[in-house]
């Protein structure tokens, strides 16, 4: 058994390095305007109000042609760049 759990796990935090880097830095960008880039095509920006390991919520959020919401959830996996606008 314990060699079952030791070799997922060598795999697992290898591949949660990442993520452990980005929860640190957008738990510091919580509250503040983001402006992101969704599968190469559409940017958005907006408040960062939530985030885990799958997608991301932004409010009062607006496009790059002017369209506004009330608020927008992206899958991580989506997500080409992230950049701190405040």
């Amino acid at each position: 058994m314990s060699g079952e759990t030791s070799s997922p796990q060598g795999g697992e935090n290898m591949s949660e390095e990442k993520p452990l880097l980005l929860d640190k830095i957008l738990e510091t960008w919580k509250g503040k305007r983001i402006a992101l880039a969704v599968s190469g095509d559409n940017s958005f920006t907006g408040i960062l109000k939530d985030f885990d390991e799958e997608i991301v919520i932004l409010e009062n959020v607006a496009d790059v042609v002017g369209n506004r919401g009330k608020a927008l959830i992206v899958k991580i996996d989506d997500i080409n760049w992230i950049m701190l606008l405040e």
